[in-house]
């Protein structure tokens, strides 16, 4: 990227709001032809949803966005124009709801392994000291020291948990949560 030149202006604007503009050729290629569900419920297109989510990712989080679907006028019944914006809306508010699951989830396995290890860790700490107590010799120094190390070590997966591994969840959610609240329209082209 050139220096100083800022993602936003690579999009267009409409007041303080920044547009990110989608053109497809049919309205088949933002849904997923493999989804059985009736038409306005359909599922994205992986690649649609990919390209609706990086675009909202790389802009600043607190900017206001407004999307906006060119479709041929040939290829648009009007059912579409009104439908569209609610099923992009629903798509993402489904995608909310399994970051809130898939988090809930990170955080109570994260408290289960807390849990597992804390009492991994304190049995380590009682067998060294119980080992610390024979005759010093290079054997149960390496035993007593070995269980400390590994008691510590059960306790990387819960920090890590608890310290990094939600981050990119909530990331995720928060930018879903974006894409549902922002308004999105659809124009025809000839």
């Amino acid at each position: 990227m050139i220096s100083g030149v800022k993602v936003e202006s690579f999009y267009s604007k409409t007041g303080n709001r920044i547009i990110i503009e989608i053109e497809v050729r049919n309205i088949w290629q933002i849904y997923n032809s493999f989804d059985p569900s009736p038409f306005p419920e359909k599922e994205l297109e992986i690649s649609a949803e990919q390209y609706i989510f990086d675009a909202v990712e790389e802009l600043p989080f607190k900017t206001q966005l407004e999307m906006i679907f060119h479709l041929p006028s040939h290829t648009c019944p009007p059912e579409v124009e009104s439908s569209l914006a609610k099923a992009v809306k629903k798509h993402f508010a489904y995608k909310t709801a399994l970051a809130k699951t898939e988090m809930k989830r990170l955080l109570t396995r994260g408290r289960w392994d807390f849990l597992i290890g804390s009492f991994f860790l304190t049995a380590c700490i009682v067998f060294s000291e119980l080992l610390s107590r024979f005759e010093p010799n290079l054997t149960t120094t390496l035993f007593s020291e070995g269980l400390l190390i590994i008691g510590w070590v059960a306790m990387w997966q819960p920090v890590n948990t608890f310290l990094y591994d939600w981050w990119p969840i909530r990331k995720r959610r928060k930018i879903y949560e974006k894409i549902v609240e922002m308004d999105i329209f659809v124009r025809k082209t000839s």
